[in-house]
């Protein structure tokens, strides 16, 4: 079955997911390039992107935002570290693609978080955002649960999570 998947990985699970999409839908996954205008998106097939959220940016958003895609079925997985039932009530991704919202389907998938690896620079902002999150009362479950994780790797990603997305590139197809 065709599609066209696309995503961007900085610690590997969103590559993993991506490969383990592709793989079961029969195509390939390709890295979304630094720069979108070289990205060959023609073609009526499903368009799945896969991206983690960093703080108020994802790299899938940024792409729908700069390409018209028509009526072409879209779908974005958002992979991050937010707990499942509270990425999928809160729906930041629905923010992030603006009034394209309206015609994403959007999945969250749980990634993971490896301190080992870390950048400095991601390492500290994680410091920051856990000390303060330490200082906060009424902490949701979603914080308790950053606070707990901290300088742990921590490993959500579950290919069954991927089942979802099979599904509604399979009936994006039949259309």
């Amino acid at each position: 079955m065709p599609a066209t998947i696309f995503y961007q990985s900085f610690y590997g699970s969103t590559g993993d997911y991506a490969r383990a999409l592709a793989q079961r839908l029969g195509t390939t996954a390709q890295e979304i390039p630094a720069d979108a205008s070289q990205c060959e998106i023609g073609g009526t097939d499903p368009l799945i992107l896969l991206s983690p959220v960093h703080g108020p940016s994802m790299a899938a958003a940024d792409f729908l935002k700069h390409n018209d895609l028509g009526d072409r079925p879209v779908a974005v997985c958002a992979v991050g570290m937010t707990l499942a039932e509270e990425a999928r009530s809160k729906d930041r991704c629905a923010s992030l693609l603006g009034r394209k919202a309206a015609t994403v389907t959007r999945f969250y998938l749980p990634g993971r978080l490896n301190y080992s690896t870390l950048s400095g620079k991601h390492r500290n902002i994680m410091r920051a955002i856990v000390g303060s999150l330490r200082l906060k009362p009424n902490k949701s479950a979603n914080e308790h649960a950053m606070i707990a994780d901290y300088d742990r790797d921590i490993d959500r990603v579950d290919l069954a999570e991927l089942d979802p997305v099979v599904d509604w590139a399979l009936s994006a197809t039949r259309g």
